[in-house]
């Protein structure tokens, strides 16, 4: 986690580093000197503060808010800083009258500047509002009767994901039709003594409810959230199957769990299914998929971890990362669903990455 944080701030100095260059070309050094220590003394408060637990102190709980939320600001503003150059040097090399080159330029940077603080906060009301349902079919062989299953992932209970958030995510799920939830990890950004009340709403919900660990379930302290969880009624599947409407569900431990002392096991899980059902996978991370799964071992893989990106062109490295986005992805032997998630993580912004609430609607594949 130390050298997570390390890096982290190290990245963000340089991001400001390049936004300072490029600022400055169009703005007065003070001007832009000011705007990027700002940036960076906030975003380094985030990552400094990562670990520590904060009292109900309403000045202590607006000081976490606004850092997070500048977080997310100071990468927006590195994106828009790119175009911002990017447009102007082209200008520059495009044969214009001077003085209608200098109009021209002049309603760019007006116009960027408008767009920045209008994205800002599109975004900012993007990841606060209830996630919107996304519903897919899949088509599985072997499928004994049609299943519909409603996907989360990434909730990340904690900063801004309160009470109230929870309560609205609730009341959409309850507003479709499907036979089980299931909760592909990061659920907690707190550890179980802080949970209080926060999970009332899931009482909610009558059908059953399957969970498996997320990287940020071992941060907070996984054995106590495990219990909370269980104290709820959702069943957690640790590297174990159980057999649902005909189909063997398998839950695995996150590729995160041995720096914690838990083992990821998918070959004990697969020794408990029952042959001639449909397998179907939740793991936390895609990138199991990629990097520890053979081609023909499940039908189906159902993630989280990636939130589409969160904060466009950050997506690209997601993708990269994980080897899947989100979304549905055919394979030969396989299908994976990558959840967008219902949450956030960090900064309380989603640009081009929008939330979801998934309805999976497994049906036989003739």
């Amino acid at each position: 986690m130390k050298l997570f944080i390390v890096a982290s701030i190290a990245i963000f100095f340089l991001l400001n580093l390049i936004i300072f260059e490029i600022l400055k070309q169009y703005f007065s050094t003070r001007i832009s000197a000011f705007i990027c220590i700002f940036c960076f003394f906030c975003s380094s408060i985030f990552f400094i503060t990562l670990n520590l637990n904060f009292s109900s102190n309403f000045i202590e709980i607006l000081a976490r808010k606004f850092s997070v939320f500048m977080m997310g600001a100071n990468f927006l503003l590195f994106f828009f800083c790119l175009i911002f150059y990017i447009l102007n040097l082209s200008l520059e090399r495009v044969e214009f009258d001077p003085q209608r080159r200098e109009i021209l330029k002049n309603c760019i940077n007006f116009g960027l500047i408008i767009l920045f603080f209008s994205t800002l906060f599109k975004s900012f009301f993007n990841a606060i509002k209830t996630p919107k349902i996304k519903t897919t079919e899949i088509f599985i062989r072997n499928l004994k009767e049609q299943v519909s299953f409603c996907v989360i992932s990434d909730l990340h209970i904690g900063n801004f994901i309160d009470k109230k958030f929870v309560h609205n995510l609730v009341n959409k799920i309850l507003s479709e039709k499907f036979d089980a939830l299931l909760i592909v990890g990061d659920m907690f950004d707190i550890k179980a003594g802080d949970i209080g009340d926060l999970l009332d709403d899931f009482d909610r919900i009558e059908q059953p409810k399957f969970f498996v660990t997320g990287n940020h379930e071992y941060y907070r302290g996984t054995l106590e959230l495990i219990n909370a969880l269980e104290s709820r009624n959702f069943r957690v599947l640790q590297n174990e199957n159980e057999v649902f409407k005909n189909i063997n569900l398998i839950g695995l431990n996150d590729i995160a769990a041995p720096q914690f002392g838990y083992e990821v096991n998918f070959k004990k899980a697969l020794k408990e299914t029952l042959p001639g059902l449909p397998k179907i996978v939740l793991v936390h991370q895609p990138k199991f998929v990629r990097d520890y799964a053979e081609d023909d071992l499940a039908d189906l893989f159902i993630c989280g971890h990636t939130h589409a990106g969160q904060i466009f062109p950050f997506s690209i490295l997601a993708k990269i990362a994980n080897g899947y986005l989100y979304g549905l992805y055919k394979e030969k032997n396989r299908q994976i669903y990558v959840s967008s998630g219902a949450g956030f993580w960090g900064p309380p912004i989603r640009f081009l990455a929008p939330s979801e609430i998934a309805i999976l609607n497994l049906r036989r594949k003739i």
